[in-house]
């Protein structure tokens, strides 16, 4: 038996000290206020310590051992604990390292099954000795022989493949960063705290402005000119964009995927470095996704769910296979990078007749609010300006949403800002549900849930505002051998 390296006392202590960083901050504030740091000194020193104690005892009770079948975890300070993990059910393998652990040439290691809807192991190791123990479950599960004893078939080992399938540009990097949530979470931020930025200008450089601090105020601008806006607004979108492009850097730069086999690869990262490998044979859905802005640029992206590969591990919403791609290229990198979910989709689409319930909630409503709310307070008509937007995206919503079954796989498409158009093959489909509300009645329509087995125990895709025909025909194709 095996223990991971020294360094993964550190590791664990400071996730300690870390996951009660708001508790130790609340516990101590006052008394910083209060100018007084014996007794938050103290308090922090007395953590630190748990801390290193609690990762030291995570690391001495911690052991591994790697043989030739299966790999088992030796856990537990009171309650002792074994975990096994048949190299068989293992469904994929990734490390991550970021700069202080590239320092000491060490890596975390992630082991996922479909047992857990978490990590099901993690270890702290040498960057060779994860990446021996990763080729070892691999090169296990491409060389066993197959549970079918009457044909025999074994699984030949393919021969290592260097070149990659698909490699982001660094232009689209740029793309993304104007485009993603980091980009509008920028935004935010620097309008939220704009006057904060006016005043610190106006004191540090004695910039010759028209408003002083105290006056600054988007309404003092109004005031003054609507035409101040316009630089205001260029320095938020740019400062934004340099946000966005940062973030995105650090998680997407140099990212890299191929197909081996059954084996998806993909690396990415500038920070934190991540190396995962996946069995396609797990993956249960892949999603094109596709926002507005990108809508207009021509790009989408595609993402996937799969049993037992725990992306919340990585900080991250949802698993990416491909994080940017032209639109006219995504279906022929689909069909190169997993074949097995290619499809040439056809819909059935929402009838004409549904087209006012999209309008109804997407505009009509949304507007309803503020058009009724600004008799009591004026400046809440100034939401009325997105009118047009919403009637468009209204459209939009009513135009993308549909559903259809291609050869062995069904295809949802809808939209809420963003669309998303999911393939699911016959193998991962669980349940297809139908409700008609009232209203639907009325109009002779249904919305459809599919359920899905994932790493979420089970996902669930929606297409609303569709014939209710429609569904025998589902049923049947849920129902094939």
């Amino acid at each position: 038996m095996t223990r991971q390296h020294p360094f993964a006392i550190a590791q664990h202590g400071f996730k300690f000290v870390r996951n009660l960083g708001i508790f130790i901050f609340i516990a101590i504030f006052q008394d910083v206020l209060d100018g007084e740091w014996l007794f938050p000194s103290l308090f922090i020193i007395g953590w630190f310590i748990l801390g290193a104690l609690l990762g030291f005892l995570h690391w001495y009770f911690l052991r591994y051992d790697l043989d030739t079948e299966d790999l088992t975890v030796y856990k537990g300070v009171f309650s002792k604990k074994v975990e096994t993990f048949p190299y068989v059910k293992i469904s994929g393998v990734h490390y991550q390292s970021n700069p202080l652990l590239r320092l000491f040439n060490l890596t975390s290691l992630h082991i996922e099954t479909a047992g857990n809807m978490e990590t099901s192991a993690s270890l702290t190791l040498k960057h060779t000795t994860a990446q021996e123990m990763e080729n070892t479950i691999l090169n296990y599960a491409d060389n066993i022989e197959l549970t079918n004893e009457e044909e025999h078939v074994v699984v030949e080992e393919s021969p290592e493949k260097n070149t990659v399938d698909y490699r982001l540009p660094w232009s689209y990097v740029i793309v993304m960063s104007a485009t993603s949530n980091s980009f509008y979470a920028g935004l935010i931020l620097i309008l939220s705290s704009l006057n904060r930025i006016y005043d610190f200008a106006f004191y540090s450089f004695g910039l010759n402005l028209p408003l002083s601090a105290e006056e600054f105020s988007y309404g003092a601008i109004l005031a003054l000119s609507p035409l101040f806006l316009l630089p205001i607004l260029l320095i938020s979108v740019l400062g934004a964009w340099v946000f966005g492009t940062i973030i995105v850097s650090l998680r997407y730069a140099n990212f890299t995927v191929k197909r081996d086999g059954d084996k998806l690869y993909m690396s990415y990262g500038l920070w934190t470095t991540r190396h995962i490998a996946l069995e396609v044979s797990r993956i249960q859905a892949i999603r094109i996704q596709e926002g507005i802005v990108r809508r207009w640029l021509g790009f989408n992206s595609v993402a996937f769910d799969s049993i037992g590969y725990d992306h919340s591990s990585e900080g991250l919403n949802e698993t990416v296979l491909l994080p940017l791609v032209r639109r006219k290229e995504t279906w022929e990198l689909i069909q190169r990078l997993v074949p097995e979910f290619y499809v040439q989709p056809t819909l059935s689409h929402s009838p004409s007749r549904a087209r006012i319930r999209f309008y109804n909630r997407g505009a009509f409503l949304p507007l309803l609010i503020p058009a009724v709310a600004g008799f009591f307070w004026s400046p809440l008509w100034w939401l009325l300006i997105a009118t047009p937007f919403l009637l468009y995206l209204s459209e939009l919503r009513f135009r993308d949403n549909g559903i259809g079954t291609v050869e062995d796989k069904i295809v949802t498409s809808s939209r809420l800002i963003q669309k998303e158009m999911v393939v699911i093959p016959w193998p991962g489909l669980q349940s297809i549900d139908r409700t008609e509300s009232f209203f639907q009645r009325r109009r002779n329509l249904a919305s459809y849930q599919i359920s899905v087995a994932t790493d979420k125990v089970s996902m669930m895709y929606n297409a609303n505002e569709l014939d209710p025909n429609l569904h025998p025909h589902l049923i049947s194709f849920m129902q094939r051998d």
